[in-house]
């Protein structure tokens, strides 16, 4: 399709795979919100890996002073952050 030309008034499918097939993409866009979230997700990751690594040293600790439902929260916090961290490599972030 010429863009100097009047919007058609129909257009077929296969008119409309061949304009699909032969747009440009918009990289600039995908590129720019892509690597904000690739570096947001990278700071979650180290911050995952730290919080796990707070959660190994602590230990007996970590039930100290808390009552059965804390302990069982930060028990389930764990295991999100392990899940996360599955997750985060399984995406190639």
């Amino acid at each position: 399709m010429d863009p100097t030309q009047p919007i058609p008034e129909a257009i077929s499918h296969r008119q409309l795979a061949h304009l699909l097939r032969s747009a440009a993409a918009e990289p600039a866009a995908a590129a720019e919100h892509g690597g904000e979230l690739d570096a947001l997700l990278q700071a979650y990751g180290q911050l995952s890996v730290q919080l796990l690594k707070a959660f190994e040293g602590a230990g007996d600790e970590l039930a100290r002073g808390r009552s059965p439902r804390q302990v069982m929260a930060m028990g389930a916090l764990r295991a999100h952050a392990h899940m996360a961290l599955q997750a985060l490599a399984a995406s190639g972030a």
